[in-house]
């Protein structure tokens, strides 16, 4: 004797349970399968660099800040920052940091002369472009900020 109501629901459950599996492959984080689209460990750091124009000579120092961390240079280097913001190189007028993980939407950059003089304070936005990754998995970047004395 056959069960027609056994039969339709042992289909239905097989049919959701095969359109659930799929939707699952092909979901990933990236609307690709989901074997392809895995992110890497994560972990980058972010680099900024500040290009000082004007009396440029006149800098002694430069520090950077998002209004909770900041990073001084020349002085914070990686050794001496739990928090990933630190101080790297000064190339002539050009000085770079980096920043950890992070790419705040605005910085706060103070430059300093001789005695710790402040020649000048400004907030700005960096100008932040990806590197590396992925739009899906994210990944390094590298941002401009120029500042006038």
């Amino acid at each position: 004797m056959r069960h027609p109501m056994r039969t339709t629901v042992g289909r239905r459950s097989a049919l959701v349970g095969t359109a659930a599996a799929v939707t699952l492959a092909l979901g990933g984080c990236g609307g690709g399968p989901l074997w392809s689209q895995a992110c890497p460990a994560v972990g980058w750091i972010n680099h900024v660099t500040v290009n000082v124009y004007g009396d440029s000579a006149s800098v002694t120092s430069l520090a950077i800040c998002d209004g909770e961390t900041c990073a001084r240079g020349p002085g914070d280097t990686a050794a001496d920052m739990a928090d990933l913001w630190y101080y790297v190189d000064r190339d002539g007028s050009t000085w770079s940091f980096d920043l950890g993980m992070s790419t705040p939407e605005s910085v706060t950059v103070r430059a300093f002369g001789a005695d710790d003089a402040l020649l000048n304070e400004s907030t700005v936005a960096p100008e932040w472009v990806r590197v590396g990754g992925s739009e899906q998995c994210g990944g390094p970047h590298e941002g401009t900020i120029d500042l006038t004395i």
